[in-house]
C-alpha cells in the first residue's frame, strides 16, 4: 500500500489514544497518519462524551476534515458479553454503522489488553492461555500501574508494555482486541483495492 491513510481517534481517555498509536505505528508501519486538526476540534473524555460526541464526530471526520477511517474507543465497562454486545449495536448506530469507522471496545477497560501483555512479558515461555478480562477493573489498573498515579506515569508504563509487543499473542488471547484488530485488516483489505 503505498497511499497513507489519514485517521482521527474519539476515545474516552488518553490510554485509549495511546494504545491505538502504538497499534498503529507497530502493526501497520508507515501506513496511518493521524489527522491533527481533527483530534484538537473533537474531543471527549468519559464514556458519555464519546457516545455525545459520536454523531458528529463522525460527520465531521468524512466531511470536514477528509478522514480515512476513525477510531472510536470506549471502555465497555462490562464482562457481560449482552451488554458488550448492546454496546457495538449503540455504537454502530450512533455513527449510523459507518463503513470507516473502527470501535475498539475492551471488556471492561483498556487496561485489560496491557494486563494480557504485561503477563506475557513476565511469562514468555509460557503457552498457558491465562484468561484475565474477569479480572475487575480497579485491580486491572493496580496489577498495571501499581497504584493511583497521574496519567503520564501511567502512559510511561504502559508504553513500556506496548514496545514492540506481540500482536498475534495478544490477538490469541483476548477477544475483544481480536476484533480490534480484524475490524483494521478489513479495513486495509478495502481501503487498497
Amino acid at each position: 500500500m503505498n497511499q497513507i491513510v489519514s485517521y482521527g481517534i474519539l476515545c474516552e481517555d488518553r490510554a485509549h489514544k495511546n494504545f491505538i498509536e502504538h497499534y498503529l505505528t507497530q502493526c501497520h508501519p508507515g501506513v496511518f497518519q493521524q489527522n491533527e486538526q481533527f483530534g484538537w476540534q473533537i474531543k471527549a473524555s468519559t464514556a458519555k462524551e464519546v457516545e455525545d460526541a459520536l454523531p458528529d464526530a463522525t460527520r465531521q471526520a468524512f466531511t470536514k476534515y477528509g478522514l480515512d477511517i476513525l477510531f472510536v474507543g470506549r471502555d465497555a465497562d462490562s464482562s457481560e458479553s449482552k451488554q458488550i454486545e448492546a454496546l457495538k449495536v449503540k455504537l454502530s448506530t450512533l455513527c449510523r454503522a459507518h463503513a470507516n469507522v473502527i470501535l475498539m471496545i475492551h471488556v471492561q477497560c483498556i487496561e485489560h489488553w496491557l494486563l494480557y501483555l504485561q503477563w506475557h512479558q513476565q511469562n514468555p515461555e509460557s503457552t498457558k492461555n491465562e484468561p484475565l478480562e474477569h479480572i475487575v477493573r480497579h485491580e486491572a489498573k493496580l496489577k498495571i500501574y501499581g497504584g493511583k498515579l497521574r496519567v503520564e506515569k501511567q502512559l510511561e508504563k504502559a508504553n513500556e508494555l506496548l514496545a514492540d509487543f506481540d500482536l498475534n499473542w495478544l490477538e490469541s488471547r483476548s477477544g475483544s482486541f481480536k476484533h480490534f484488530h480484524k475490524q483494521v485488516v478489513t479495513f486495509l483489505d478495502n481501503y487498497s483495492r
